[in-house]
């Protein structure tokens, strides 16, 4: 069983080196031995849907398929293939028995036992080097580097396969400077020069969507180091940068192989020769190249099926097979034939395919044996439907939601697999407990008539209605689908419908206006109910400890030996034996020692993520004996421990709303979590209220609609606890070093400022006093003249406010920059901390914190800028997280009432970006939307319109508030409109860009 095939350019998986311009059928199998929190193709990697997702593909049916469609490979890629290790291999004998090469793109996560025998038949190898730091690979992969780096250097030692590297760049995970120079001097002194490395863009996906795509000057600097560094091959990608995806040749440097995405141009090559010089260029190159091109081309496996070998000419016309997931080339184009009409039930067999649903959950939540009361449904199990979603809500919130479409199947088969998968897969939400059955409601959608919407742009609006269509996505790698009753759930007209699959899909939100995006309807019946209450007989909700009688103790002493152990240097015990072990959701330990005046807290919980017990107490331990050891304490040191593991989390709601039913307080403890901040209450002695009181209290929670309220069964050698993580604002040094020097803008003073001379337009303009101005952030060579153009026009006061948008996780959500001066290339450029303090004292929720701005880019990229324009000017910077437009409002009306009597002396200064990543046309089409609606100076309509439109104008915030102050300061009359622009200007990529404006406010 495989899925996901399709004809691609070689040059996708990455590999530029291998026969470079021709064509690999690319497939991937379902599950993935790597838990990447990143994942980009979770849909398929972490499903457990196995045979939902996947067509029946015999090896030889692969090698039929691609001998027959002209390629030159086949690629295991999607998720990691050694998992299926001896389907790979199979497949890859019968391909090389007819002259097709093979690829794996793979971790190289494999024990040194199998690896032998997997890459013997492998060909080429794209090996995904997730960063270059065990912590990363442990937080983030749940795995290891050093068996990576092994595999590695012994593919490149050992065997013939061809190997190219790809770095995925993770914005404040993987993008440190000193990372990329380890990661460079390894592959230098371990397989050499001549490796190719991709340095790839992320795109927020999984469980790591609170992050911003990569930089395009991340990656430049990426590129940067590792070619100064005397690595010959290094490409960007997930970009379209042609510069920095071309070939050049290592002696001459001249180009040898141009490529645009993945078509190729130029080629300048002569077998493995440069033309120009002769140079050897390592790889595996044709006489010429490919001619596939950059597109991609979804293959019917069954329609080889009927081939048992594929160098028979007598070939049976292959008979259609059931539909998968993924929209095939069929269904793109009519109706499927498997395809059922709408299923018919009565009001008795509704009620019995709900009870079986209740069934089905209650044997997977529990861990018991199916055993249908009604196997029969009341004489529906047989009738056909060609897809099923089981919908799980609690009071109107999803608690899960799986299923299938495209497959013919019994109302039976669909409901048990939807039902479990439900319940316990849903890798988005946690599981569902027992203690949360009583509360849960169904929804069973039976799947029909999918078709293919052929209309193309506006046309496709006319194409869904609401209340009966359903919509599926795909464009890519990237599918999404969305119910029928999601539009009619949230007031969706035809277009919010559309917008919000393709966002389903990660994909723009106008994505379903691209002619290549392919869009499909379907219909559902709705089977809905509550949970049946007499399925719950017998059922016993208390949970099932982790740790047995008298085990806590164990373990106490277990983290207490470990914590001695490292803080005097002696060896640790990994496993408290007689101890139970387990995968849990969180752990919490707190260290008193006798002479420290506050306690060592570490703590981590999730309710998605899981980790092994024992294991995370001792490195939790290690780290406290580490610090106690910085400190000067020694073995003589006595302290106190308090001790807690987390787990079975069940989801209740918000705080605004909660639903706190199932929760006793002898087990669970109450948390409650908004954005980074959080907190969790146990006490036995509590009601569930109280401890959500005590909770939110102490998360700090300022926005009750946002703030998660999760339980977890909680074992603790403490009667009660009272957790907390909340962010603390950070002083920071006198002057706020540099963060995106290098990669935003050149690191070198003298060359920074030419820079921004070349960058400022020579036509001369008259400086006038404005209120405000509008400029963008990205990196210099994309948005600075336009930024030059804005802030050469203004005439200076005394000070600059910069108010951006936050983009990293750290520190606090409204942070004012306590800093004296900002550090740059060219030297300092003051800020007014006296100032700073008064804001914070002024505004509600602003907080003086060094550390939202450490990593932050949107206030510094203007200050090469400001240095020039404004030199006798003070630069203060504000950054904002997460607000609502009430909070927007309440941030400008107090911003006012403090800049009443200041304001000719200050300046006001949006940093923003327009639209992020849909294509040149259609960014620039929203981003008109939200400029029309800036230059109607009403702030309110500009959140509107931003929001409801879904522009991802990443400084709408700071836009609705520096604009509200101006008009309670009665200084908002006017706009100028200076320019706008895109990224594709620049890059001439116009298939993602990221939209600038320029305007001027008085």
């Amino acid at each position: 069983k495989s899925t996901g095939f399709c004809i691609d350019p070689i040059e996708k998986k990455p590999l530029n080196h291998f026969y470079p311009g021709t064509s690999v059928l690319s497939f991937g199998t379902a599950g993935c031995n790597l838990g990447c929190k990143f994942c980009q193709n979770w849909s398929i990697s972490k499903s457990r849907e196995v045979e939902q997702l996947s067509e029946h593909a015999t090896p030889e049916m692969v090698a039929t398929a691609a001998t027959k469609l002209g390629c030159k490979s086949v690629a295991f890629t999607y998720n990691d293939p050694v998992i299926w290790a001896e389907y790979a291999i199979d497949t890859a004998k019968a391909c090389h028995e007819v002259g097709i090469k093979t690829v794996a793109v793979t971790a190289a996560y494999i024990t040194e036992q199998a690896r032998a025998a997997f890459f013997e038949h492998i060909d080429a190898a794209n090996v995904d080097l997730k960063a270059f730091s065990e912590h990363f690979y442990q937080q983030l992969t749940l795995s290891h580097l050093q068996p990576v780096l092994d595999n590695i250097a012994w593919l490149k030692k050992e065997t013939d396969v061809w190997i190219e590297l790809t770095n995925l760049i993770i914005p404040d995970e993987n993008d440190g400077n000193d990372e990329f120079k380890q990661m460079c001097n390894w592959i230098l002194s371990h397989i050499g020069d001549d490796v190719p490395i991709h340095f790839t863009a992320f795109h927020p996906d999984f469980k790591l969507q609170d992050r911003d795509r990569t930089p395009i000057e991340t990656l430049l600097q990426a590129y940067d180091m590792a070619t100064a560094s005397g690595i010959k091959y290094v490409y960007v990608g997930n970009v379209n940068d042609v510069k920095h995806q071309s070939t050049y040749c290592p002696t001459c440097k001249n180009l040898l192989i141009e490529r645009d995405w993945h078509a190729l141009g130029t080629y300048n090559l002569n077998g493995n020769l440069c033309n120009s010089c002769g140079q050897k260029i390592a790889g595996h190159f044709e006489e010429s190249p490919g001619t596939w091109g950059r597109k991609r081309q979804p293959v019917r496996i069954s329609d080889y099926s009927t081939a048992t070998n594929p160098r028979s000419r007598n070939v049976q016309t292959p008979t259609i097979k059931q539909g998968t997931f993924a929209m095939s080339e069929k269904t793109a184009t009519r109706q499927n034939p498997n395809d059922v009409d709408c299923p018919e039930l009565s009001d008795e067999q509704e009620k019995a395919a709900l009870r079986a649903a209740s069934e089905v959950v209650r044997a997977a939540v529990t861990g018991k044996q199916l055993s249908l009361s009604d196997p029969t449904i009341a004489g529906a199990a047989d009738v056909p439907v060609f897809g099923c979603f089981v919908s799980i809500k609690r009071r109107g919130r999803l608690r899960g939601c799986c299923g299938f479409l495209g497959r013919r199947t019994t109302l039976l088969h669909a409901i048990v697999d939807s039902a479990k998968t439900s319940s316990v897969g849903d890798s988005r939400l946690p599981n569902v407990t027992p203690s949360e059955l009583e509360f849960l409601q169904f929804e069973i959608w039976l799947l029909f008539g999918l078709e293919a919407i052929d209309a193309r742009g506006e046309d496709r609006i006319a194409e869904v209605e609401i209340g009966k269509h359903g919509l599926q996505v795909q464009a890519g790698d990237r599918r999404g689908l969305l119910l029928p009753g999601v539009a009619t759930d949230n007031g969706l007209d035809s277009e919010g419908f559309l917008r919000q699959v393709c966002m389903k899909a990660n994909l723009p939100p106008t994505a379903w206006r691209d002619p290549r995006t392919r869009l499909a309807r379907f219909q559902g019946l709705n089977v809905e109910g509550d949970f049946d209450k007499a399925v719950l007989e017998g059922l016993d909700t208390t949970p099932k400890l982790i740790a047995g009688p008298g085990e806590l103790n164990t373990l106490a002493d277990f983290c207490r030996g470990n914590i001695y152990a490292s803080l005097t240097g002696a060896v640790p015990n990994y496993y408290a034996m007689g101890c139970s072990d387990g995968s849990v959701n969180g752990i919490s330990l707190e260290v008193r020692a006798q002479g420290r005046d506050w306690p060592i807290r570490i703590a981590q919980v999730g309710a998605r993520d899981t980790f092994p017990m024992q294991s995370s107490l001792q490195k939790a331990c290690e780290a406290v004996g580490n610090q106690l050891r910085s400190e000067g304490f020694d073995r003589s040191t006595s302290f106190d421990l308090d001790l807690a593991v987390l787990y079975c989390p069940s989801m209740h709601g918000t705080v605004a709303d909660p639903d706190l039913g199932g929760i006793d307080p002898q087990y669970r403890a109450v948390q409650v979590s908004q954005g980074a901040k959080s907190a969790w209450a146990f006490d036995p002695s509590k009601t569930p209220d109280e401890l959500l009181q005590t909770a939110a209290e102490s998360a700090r929670v300022n926005n009750p609609d946002r703030a998660i309220v999760t339980s977890f069964v909680v074992q603790s050698n403490r009667d009660s606890l009272l957790v907390k993580n909340v962010p603390q604002p950070l002083p920071g040094p006198p002057s706020r070093p540099p963060a995106v020097a290098g990669q935003f803008y050149p690191g070198d003073g003298a060359q920074l400022s030419k820079y921004v001379d070349e960058l400022t337009p020579k036509d001369g303009v008259t400086r006038k006093k404005w209120s405000a101005a509008m400029v963008p952030h990205a990196g210099l060579r994309f948005s600075g003249s336009l930024a030059a153009d804005v802030l050469r026009r203004i005439e200076y006061p005394e000070t600059v406010i910069v108010i951006g948008p936050k983009h990293t996780a750290l520190g606090m959500d409204w942070s004012v920059a306590p800093h004296e001066s900002w550090a740059m290339p060219f030297g300092i450029v003051p800020s007014d901390p006296d100032l700073a303090g008064n804001l914070m004292k002024a505004i509600n929720g602003l907080e003086l914190d060094a550390l939202a701005h450490q990593r932050e880019h949107s206030i510094e990229v203007e200050l090469p800028f400001l240095h020039k324009f404004a030199p006798d000017s003070k630069v203060l910077g504000i950054v904002i997280g997460p607000a609502t437009l009430e909070q927007c409002v309440q941030f400008a009306t107090e911003l006012a009432d403090f800049l009443k009597d200041r304001i000719d002396d200050t300046l006001l200064v949006i940093s923003t970006d327009m639209n992020h990543y849909a294509t040149d046309e259609e960014t620039r089409r929203v981003d008109e939307i939200a400029m029309q609606a800036i230059e109607s100076l009403d702030p309110e309509r500009v959140f509107n319109d931003v929001r409801g439109n879904d522009i991802s104008m990443c400084g709408v915030l700071p836009a609705v508030i520096v604009m509200d102050t101006l008009k309670k300061l009665g200084r908002l009359n006017r706009v100028e409109r200076v320019g706008y622009a895109t990224s594709g200007d620049v890059s001439n990529d116009r298939e993602q860009v990221v939209g600038y404006s320029g305007m001027l406010f008085a």
